[in-house]
């Protein structure tokens, strides 16, 4: 009977090891999908000032959005003070998120756009 306890107590610690490593895992694979389609959106919202330079202010370039990306989504904003142009995209994932800000600079003048920085903040 002390036998069968015992090993009964070593299978379900087995169980749980198995299924928390398991989960891990899972974690993992959901925090990259979803700085993945964080990072879509903040592409898509890049490609969209250098298409539109006028942007948010242009029809063609809302100042937020909701970018599918297979079954996951990118929630995008895109604000502009000057010649800044500041956007931030939320990539989700079941329930994992992911925050990627990207600063652009834009010349008036010449109409150039160069990234100034394009980092992951936290939530």
């Amino acid at each position: 009977l002390i036998v069968s306890m015992v090993m009964v107590e070593i299978a379900v610690i087995g169980v749980v090891l198995a299924n928390a490593f398991n989960n891990t895992r899972f974690g993992e694979r959901l925090a990259a999908e979803a700085y993945a389609v964080a990072r879509a959106g903040a592409d898509d919202a890049i490609l969209r000032v250098l298409r539109y330079g006028d942007c948010p202010s242009s029809p063609g370039c809302p100042s937020s959005y909701l970018l599918s990306v297979d079954e996951r989504s990118a929630n995008v904003g895109i604000t502009s003070s000057g010649e800044s142009v500041t956007i931030i995209s939320t990539g989700s994932a079941f329930l994992r998120s992911k925050n990627i800000e990207v600063v652009l600079g834009v010349s008036s003048s010449t109409g150039e756009v160069f990234v100034e920085s394009f980092r992951e903040i936290a939530l």
